[in-house]
């Protein structure tokens, strides 16, 4: 069934997911880490999946050829914007890109498997799902992009939702050998029940993400002072986001704090560079950061960058026009590593939070099926200035 699945297109983004660990009697935070699977359990979780794949299909498929009414789980083509986006990353990063393939699941499938022993493969899938738009329930079947299927629905699942129900009513109702009901008053009845399912999802994922968000910036107020690894993960108007490595939380790095250079986002969007020292930071580089603020109330984690050696010492100078890419790299003496390109993010704070699948879940480009496991989020908060300070952490910031 699997092999099958993904021959016709359907895309398998396997992205990390954070696993938040609470004390049982306070409810406060003790630990986020990237969570990992057995791959035992990982096989039985996919067979489970596969079934309940198939059972969605096949049930979507009875109901179409019988003229039924039906809230349809509908996933529709990528943003052609934002592939053209991906598209100038991959580039970049030496990757074969075709536009026209990628706005069909055949063809993004193709780039997600020559992805996957890239480096910065994690920058790129980041990317591919920002481009996915999100799916969503309609009585209109126009298909799912993301699982590659002509009729899909929710119909079974672990996860009792209101239009599993609406689909088992309606199945019942025909089985039973009642006559299909098309007339306005059915559809207006269906269609408000898939809108309004729609926006319930979202408001629940909001929520979500605001509680994610709120346990780590309270992890992280203990951690003020400390030295950590990371990723650099997006970049934003005020910044960087990195993603660091453990605990697994994204904490942004304002211009002002990556080194005593003046520093701006690069013209392409995809970094950052000093504008008298030509230090480039890009998505997906290693960075060693400081947490240097916590706010609570915003949700946020800030971070200072902790330079390389070389850049210690770097004056400040006055304030130049942006360069593109390429002139800061000649500038450098012609260097083109490929280690230091990535994509860009210009929404909301927190990059892990805009991750969702093309069935509606975050973390994968499956089938929404209520598969369990773990919720990632954003880091914490749109980009501001930070309140709220934890009181270790008067007098701690970069003056």
């Amino acid at each position: 069934l699997r092999r099958a699945r993904m021959k016709r297109g359907a895309l398998d983004l396997d992205l990390p997911e954070a696993r938040i660990v609470v004390d049982p009697e306070t409810g406060a935070p003790t630990a986020i880490y990237r969570r990992t699977q057995d791959p035992g359990i990982k096989k039985a979780y996919q067979i489970i999946e596969e079934l309940m794949l198939l059972a969605n299909e096949l049930v979507a498929r009875w109901l179409g050829r019988r003229k039924a009414l039906a809230i349809y789980r509908v996933h529709g083509k990528p943003d052609e914007q934002k592939l053209e986006r991906l598209g100038e990353v991959a580039h970049k990063l030496g990757v074969q890109f075709d536009l026209d393939e990628m706005l069909e699941p055949l063809g993004l499938g193709k780039f997600l498997r020559s992805i996957e022993e890239h480096p910065r493969k994690t920058v790129l899938e980041n990317l591919t799902l920002r481009s996915l738009k999100q799916a969503t329930y309609d009585i209109a079947n126009v298909g799912h992009f993301g699982l590659a299927s002509d009729a899909y629905l929710h119909f079974t699942s672990p996860i009792r939702r209101y239009p599993d129900l609406m689909v088992h009513r309606q199945v019942k109702h025909i089985l039973r050998g009642g006559a299909v009901d098309t007339s306005d008053s059915a559809r207006e009845v269906a269609a408000t029940a898939a809108t309004r399912s729609s926006q319930r999802e979202r408001s629940v994922m909001d929520v979500e993400r605001e509680v994610s968000d709120l346990y780590r910036a309270l992890f992280m107020r203990n951690r003020i002072g400390d030295k950590l690894e990371g990723s650099v993960s997006a970049v934003v108007g005020s910044g960087l986001y990195v993603s660091l490595d453990d605990p697994f939380v994204d904490v942004l790095v304002r211009f002002e704090s990556l080194g005593p250079d003046r520093y701006e986002m690069t013209e392409d969007e995809l970094g950052a560079h000093g504008l008298n020292s030509g230090d480039l930071i890009q998505i997906g580089d290693r960075i060693l950061v400081e947490i240097e603020d916590v706010s609570v109330l915003r949700r946020q984690v800030l971070a200072r960058r902790i330079p390389p050696d070389d850049l210690q010492e770097q004056p400040e100078r006055g304030r130049r026009g942006r360069r593109t890419l390429e002139q800061v790299l000649n500038k450098r003496g012609g260097r083109k590593d490929d280690s230091r390109k990535g994509g860009k993010d210009k929404g909301r704070a927190g990059p892990r939070a805009t991750g969702r699948d093309a069935g509606g879940r975050k973390g994968s480009a499956k089938s929404g099926s209520g598969k369990p496991g773990g919720k990632p989020g954003k880091a914490g908060g749109k980009p501001g200035k930070a309140g709220d300070k934890a009181s270790k952490n008067k007098g701690r910031r970069k003056k």
